[in-house]
């Protein structure tokens, strides 16, 4: 019987713990990705090779589906992703405190 009291306990130890460790809150050094799409807003069309910039430095540039991976990043990291084309076209994700593992945005292109 005291085996088995001893083992709840441990069990809801172990689950306060996780609960508490995970929290729903990002720790500070964790990697963060941010992946996305950069499109064209008035057609909807991937637009490729197109320079995105993002918080810390960080930088990628879209493929040729428009698509693009952004490394670097840590949890708790916040600003702006900014894509810039060469005819002028721009567009920008602004970024909450990111949390631990992978974001997927869409970045539209507008003429400005």
């Amino acid at each position: 019987m005291k085996t088995l009291l001893s083992l709840g306990v441990m069990l809801v130890l172990a689950l306060a713990c996780a609960c508490a460790c995970s929290g729903g809150k990002s720790r500070p050094g964790e990697e963060a990705v941010v992946v996305g799409t950069v499109v064209d807003a008035a057609t909807g069309q991937a637009v490729p090779d197109i320079r995105i910039e993002g918080p810390e430095g960080s930088r990628a540039t879209s493929d040729e589906r428009g698509r693009f991976e952004m490394e670097g990043l840590r949890a708790g990291d916040s600003g702006e992703i900014v894509a810039k084309a060469p005819d002028g076209r721009r567009g920008g994700v602004t970024l909450r405190p990111l949390q631990p593992g992978r974001l997927e945005v869409v970045v539209q292109l507008y003429r400005r």
